[in-house]
């Protein structure tokens, strides 16, 4: 499991850095909605799930936020490939354009790239050495509520049975996905 953080009054298992409801996001200046604990919750055991299966460096869950154009980091699992870097749970955001993981959450269309240098909208975490990556929605095209994102430092590390067994992964997970309430 991940790292155990304190959320008010309740204590829930993440995979990335602890937050607390009382935390700001950084250049919102409003602290983090309790509904957000839930997704962190669902995204953290999505990734640890991940994880187990995939010989990725690097598995990223991101929810989206249509009504600010962006998806956020709700869990990762790093890899020997990514140091400490600046990427927090809850404050790192990525936007809906000009991003593939953005791409991915407009069309519904997961992507499978052999090497990050032929996508011009991919934005690598700081501190990564990724080559390759396979990005799929959760949730159907006119729903995607979250984008699954694996990655790895070699080029061409994933085929066409990954991507079938993360789509496999991202459907089961969008039943169980929590509804962020505003």
């Amino acid at each position: 499991m991940g790292n155990q953080g304190t959320f008010g009054e309740t204590v829930i298992e993440t995979t990335g850095v602890g937050l607390t409801a009382d935390q700001h996001v950084p250049n919102s200046g409003s602290a983090i909605p309790t509904a957000w604990l839930a997704a962190i919750t669902w995204a953290s055991e999505l990734a640890d799930t991940i994880a187990l299966d995939q010989i990725s460096q690097h598995i990223a869950v991101f929810v989206a936020e249509p009504e600010h154009g962006q998806l956020r980091l709700a869990a990762h699992v790093r890899g020997a490939d990514h140091g400490p870097g600046d990427v927090v749970v809850g404050e790192w955001t990525v936007p809906m354009e000009g991003s593939v993981a953005g791409r991915v959450a407009r069309t519904g269309a997961a992507v499978l790239c052999a090497d990050v240098t032929l996508d011009p909208d991919y934005r690598p975490l700081p501190g990564g050495q990724t080559r390759s990556f396979l990005m799929v929605p959760v949730g159907g095209p006119e729903g995607v509520v979250a984008v699954i994102n694996i990655e790895a430092p070699w080029t061409s590390a994933f085929s066409i049975r990954h991507l079938e067994q993360l789509t496999a992964r991202a459907e089961a997970a969008a039943a169980t996905f929590p509804a962020l309430a505003a």
